[in-house]
């Protein structure tokens, strides 16, 4: 029987380009994970080498293999260095050079000095022993440090590569006389299953551990989110009731309930009161989001009238609108009557999505807040005639504590909750917040309840409401 060595590095081939192919593909998308490039570089170094080798019989000697072993000695050094950055700390650059070096030196000597093939043999797979030894050192460490079982799988792989490298190495000193890696021999077979052994098992091990250290990092971001969550929604009463405190003193002072103050901490009291209101709000939507993603958030339902609510939530924004020189506008579908939620939430709900679209729209410029019912549930508009967003900016935009930041808008106040809390208040209720958005045209945001929460106008029911500025 014959052993077709060129097949055998076809197959070696076609196997490292796919595993390379594979890694860059993960590094493109997690680029920030450690030794990822170095892995995806050493697989297709080690691809190129070996397709070197392969093409032998279209290339010279002299140039093929000093070039073929060049790159698998890169190739495996660049392999060890980057499960060193993976699993830190990293090996020194300058020892991996050195024994780069020193592999590329013997090679040149028995290739050019002194050819002997059996004797390259034997250094090449000393040094394939020596470095899955040495990852096996470093996938052992790795272990021990974070208990995860796919480094079990990294030891198992370095374990029978280095084993199987030490083997072949001392078999390779029985050989007869061979040419060169090409020659149909046993101990030539082994070696080329032995790489593709390699390029196999170790892109398997290093996805597997890729993997599990992501679902870790992941599992362990969402822990801490909820515990400062949940911290924070403890601090409501600590950071609610000094506030307060100062509030109701200010409010004492600006309404003359204990005489008439002088006119310059008059001044300074309505100062007070407006910075702490402000601070009130700030502080009330991280807490209302932190209360949601810690799954604290109560709704307390009730029947609420639509007609009601609208014309509380325009009281509440027409100062504002009237001194940004906006036209705000409601209008109402009489169909609409009554939702099912809680008042306070779906009030803040529209109040931010007002004062969001007063901000974003320049002066003279409108604002209408009208309602809709059919088929698909009870909806809130919220539509203005300002500067807009792209699709960058409306993911911006419901981002927390992400601000879009235009020329027209640098410099207003805002935290970057107010969107995103009302897209968590509407989840809360069991619908849902669409943005419709075309930069220069204005921004239309839709508020839909589903229609177990909707109620339709009775038979003599009038709810129509129609109020211009």
């Amino acid at each position: 029987m014959t052993l077709d060595i060129g097949t055998l590095f076809l197959v070696l081939v076609l196997v490292s380009a796919m595993a390379s192919g594979f890694v860059w593909f993960l590094y493109g998308s997690h680029r920030p994970v450690a030794g990822i490039r170095s892995i995806a570089l050493a697989n297709t170094m080690l691809c190129a080498g070996y397709a070197a080798i392969w093409a032998r019989p279209l290339l010279p000697a002299v140039v093929s293999f000093p070039l073929a072993n060049g790159m698998v000695c890169a190739g495996y050094l660049l392999a060890l260095y980057g499960m060193s950055q993976f699993f830190g700390p990293r090996v020194r650059p300058w020892l991996l050079v050195a024994i780069g070096a020193a592999y590329c030196a013997q090679f040149a000597y028995f290739f050019y000095v002194e050819p002997s093939y059996l004797v390259r043999l034997f250094c090449y797979l000393a040094f394939y022993a020596l470095i899955t030894a040495w990852i096996l050192k470093l996938s052992c460490d790795a272990f021990r440090r974070t208990g995860f079982r796919s480094h079990l799988v990294a030891c198992f792989v370095a374990a029978v590569l280095s084993l199987s490298f030490f083997a072949c190495a001392l078999l390779s000193l029985t050989q007869g006389p061979t040419k060169d890696i090409l020659s149909a021999t046993t101990i030539n077979a082994l070696v080329v299953i032995e790489q593709i052994f390699f390029v196999v098992g170790w892109t398997l091990a290093f996805t597997l551990m890729f993997s599990e250290r992501l679902g870790h990092e992941k599992t362990t971001a969402e822990s801490q989110s909820r515990m400062k969550s949940e911290t924070l929604a403890n601090m409501s009463h600590e950071l609610r009731t000094p506030l307060n405190a100062i509030i109701g003193f200010a409010d004492a002072i600006d309404s003359r309930a204990m005489g008439d103050a002088p006119g310059k901490y008059a001044e300074y009291v309505k100062d007070i009161l407006f910075s702490g209101h402000h601070l009130l709000a700030l502080i009330n939507d991280v807490l209302d989001i932190s209360r949601i993603e810690a799954g604290r958030m109560e709704l307390h339902e009730e029947r609420v009238a639509i007609n009601v609510l609208v014309e509380t939530v325009r009281r509440m924004t027409q100062s504002r609108a009237d001194t940004a020189g906006i036209a705000l506008s409601v209008a109402l579908d009489p169909a609409f009557a009554q939702v099912t939620g809680d008042e306070l939430r779906l009030r803040q709900i529209l109040v931010n999505l007002l004062i969001n679209a007063i901000k974003f729209t320049p002066r003279g410029g409108r604002v209408q807040l009208r309602t809709r019912l059919d088929s698909r549930g009870g909806h809130f508009i919220v539509a203005d005639s300002g500067v807009g967003m792209d699709a960058d900016g409306i993911e911006r935009a419901l981002t927390k504590y992400c601000r879009v930041e235009t020329a027209f808008t640098r410099g207003t106040e805002g935290n970057g909750l107010g969107l995103p809390l009302s897209v968590a208040l509407a989840e809360a209720h069991g619908g849902g917040l669409d943005i419709a958005s075309t930069p220069g045209a204005g921004t239309t945001v839709t508020v839909t309840m589903p229609p177990a929460r909707c109620a339709a106008a009775g038979p003599h029911g009038h709810t129509l409401v129609l109020h211009q500025d």
